[in-house]
Formats: C-alpha cells, structure tokens, sequence
C-alpha cells in the first residue's frame, strides 16, 4: 500500500503532465490560427517560400496534437516544446507580416518617427527639435495610423523619453532598415523571463496568456507596435521586487521608454511603503526612497542630454500624448464621443482619468494586502477612460500579470 507521501507525488507528477499536454495542444491552436492567418496574408502565388513555411507549420501544429496525446510518462522531457513551438510559430508570423505582407512599411507613425529619429541622432541632430514628417513616407506608414490633431493636422513630432530613440540606434550604425526585429528580440525576451522565472511545473500553462491572441504574440510587434521594449525592463523589475535598488533601476529603464509605466509610479511607491511589514517603518521608508531616487536616476541618463539641450522641445515632445491635443481615438469610454457623437472635451477624460487614479491609489493603500498584487491591471483601467484607450494600452499589460499570479503561486507553496 502507498504511503501519503508517494500519492502526493504521483499526483503532483500526474498533474504537471496534464498541463504539458493542454499547453501542447493550445501551441497546436495557435499554431493552427497563425497558420491560417499567414495563408491570407502571405501572397503565396509569388512567394514560395510562404507556402514551405505554411507546409512546415501544420506539419508542426499536427506533431504537437500527437505529442499531446501519446500514453507515456516521458510527456515531462517535453515540458519545453510548447514554448519553443509558440517562438518559432511568431518568427514565422513575423516574416510574413514584415517582409511579405508590409515590406518595409510600418503600421504605426510611432516606430516610424522613433526610427528616423534614431537616424537623425547619428547624424548629431536632436530629433525634438525637428519635423519628422518625412518618415511618413520613408516607412509608408498605413494613413489610418497616423496620429491627427482635432482641427486635421498631423503631429509629427517625437512624443516619447529618449531610451526609445537610443535602443533603435544599432539598427542605424548596422545598416539595417527595419527596427522591428528590435521589438521582437524585446518581446522573445520578455516571454523567457516570465517564463524562466516560473517554477518548472508550471511554466507550460504561464505561457497561455501570453499567447492567447496574436495581438500580443504576433500582430502589434510585427506591425511596429515597440512596446515590448518597455515592458522588458519591467518584468525584469518584477523579478527584483526585493532589491528596491535594481527594481527602481528597470522601473526607469521601462519610464524613458514611454509614458505609459508612469502611471505605475504612485502605486509601486505604496508597494515597497507597505509590503515587507515586518521591518520597521523607517526602514520601508529608506527602501522606497531608494527605489525612487535608483528610478528616477536611470529615468534621466538616457533623456539628459536631450533636457541639456534643449528642455522646451523635450518636455513639449513627451507630454504630448496627455495634453496634446490630440484626435479622439479609443477602444474606451471614450468611444461615446468617437463613435456615438457625445461632444465631451479632452479635458472630461483627463478629469476621469485623474479621479480613477486616485481612487485606485486610495484603495491599493488602505486594502493593501488583498490588492497588493492587482497593482498591473491598475494602468490599463486608468488609461480605458482616457480619451486615447487603445488596445495595446491594455492588453501589454499581460505578462506582469502573469507574474502576479505566479507569484500568487509561490506565495501559496508550503
């Protein structure tokens, strides 16, 4: 007769095979799905080697189905293919999209101004003093993408902290004319954090989330969405939670790279205020002085230079996307003024936004310790009643999730 202790081990095995099989069998959705989606967009008549991708990938996503439903023990050596298969699946995606479908050609007026930018830097020229108009049409950015003023006009001027130029600045010096394999590296990075730094049993399911749409996968890197390249810097945050110092370095890193982590900033100073009760008060105090004074710090190195240079044309580029009089655009509240013709200014959004922060902040602070871990999702509810609440406002938000919920996990371990 089994004792408890060989049950509950078999269980644990037994339950950690089950999630390697429904890990490889959503990799074989997904790989289905892309599969189908690169058969549309990839112009197979004049592109053969489409179709020997295409080939290659069902070949795959059918391997992936067998493996998930052989009868053996040895199903835990395949712990990894699930991850391997989704990377490979998005390398496919991301040629299609970026060398068939939209060669040279960006989706978005963001990475097509931060690479000229990045051009215009190597030149010695500060790219916030300049019109970036002409990257328009140097990366044919899709007309429906490119960001408009409510009178019509084009903004078109550089709207983000430096680091976003500095990081595109390789692929100048190398002679590469495509800044998106930038963006993928980040996000190939950003998955093996999340996923390296899951505890091994369950690393196959951690992975779903991050795959569960090809938006976050697939679509908006290959369309030259760049926001991986903050939220590299920001997972890399969460795996340092407990060393304020580091923390505070990524969380600045992450900040230089766009606006969007500043949200986070009230919400991760209550985070090291009140986690770790049991040191005293002074002592919670100098570790978030710490994290602030290291964020603040690696925040200004890259955009120094730039403030020096001249901080008007700075400081007028990167809050820009808050109070630049920009053109509605949202798949939030705001949809009531652009789709339902409700007349409301910016400046009720702004209000809206401002007031859900502080309520949000108000209750992470007094209900700390049930909430301290939903502090990821806080940024995408505040930025859905901005008048500018796009998806991947939203949905980038997706990997520190994951990582609460592991840690969730940990927390939850005897």
């Amino acid at each position: 007769m089994e004792d408890l202790g060989s049950v509950s081990k078999r269980t644990v095995v037994l339950e950690e095979q089950f999630l390697i099989r429904i890990s490889l069998l959503f990799a074989a959705g997904f790989i289905f799905a892309e599969g189908l989606q690169n058969w549309i967009r990839g112009k197979i008549v004049t592109h053969p080697e489409v179709v020997a991708l295409l080939l290659l990938t069902y070949a795959a996503a059918f391997v992936l189905l067998i493996l998930a439903t052989l009868d053996t023990n040895a199903i835990l050596r395949l712990r990894n293919v699930a991850l391997v298969s989704l990377i490979l699946a998005t390398v496919v995606s991301w040629y299609v999209i970026t060398q068939v479908e939209h060669p040279a050609a960006y989706q978005t007026d963001a990475l097509a101004f931060a690479h000229y930018s990045a051009i215009l830097l190597a030149k010695g020229v500060n790219p916030y003093t300049q019109d970036l108009q002409s990257a328009l049409s140097m990366f044919s950015v899709n007309p429906q993408f490119i960001t408009l003023t409510p009178n019509g006009g084009l903004v078109s001027t550089l709207n983000y902290p430096a680091l976003q130029v500095l990081l595109l600045l390789p692929i100048v010096w190398s002679g590469l004319h495509d800044a998106r394999i930038v963006v993928y590296i980040f996000e190939v990075a950003s998955i093996l954090v999340v996923y390296l730094w899951a505890p091994r049993e369950i690393r196959p399911i951690a992975l779903i989330p991050l795959f569960a749409g090809s938006d976050l996968a697939v679509n908006f890197s290959a369309g030259a969405v760049a926001d991986f390249l903050w939220v590299l810097p920001l997972v890399l945050m969460v795996v340092y939670l407990d060393r304020p110092r580091i923390a505070g370095i990524m969380f600045g890193l992450a900040s230089a790279v766009k606006q969007t982590p500043w949200i986070l900033a009230p919400f991760l100073l209550v985070w090291f205020l009140q986690s770790n009760q049991t040191l005293q008060f002074k002592e919670r105090l100098k570790r978030t002085g710490a994290f602030a004074t290291f964020a603040l710090t690696s925040f200004l190195i890259p955009n120094l230079w730039f403030m020096l240079v001249d901080l008007g044309a700075w400081y007028s580029g990167v809050v820009t996307p808050a109070f630049g009089n920009l053109v509605v655009l949202s798949q939030g509240l705001s949809l009531i003024t652009l789709a339902a013709g409700v007349p409301l200014p910016p400046a009720f959004y702004l209000t809206a936004t401002l007031s859900v922060t502080g309520v949000l902040l108000v209750c992470y602070f007094i209900y700390f310790e049930k909430l301290a871990l939903t502090v990821w999702a806080f940024p995408a509810i505040v930025l859905w009643f901005s008048y500018r609440g796009l998806q991947n406002y939203f949905i980038f938000w997706t990997p520190l999730l994951v990582m609460s919920a592991i840690m969730l996990y940990k927390k939850a371990q005897p």
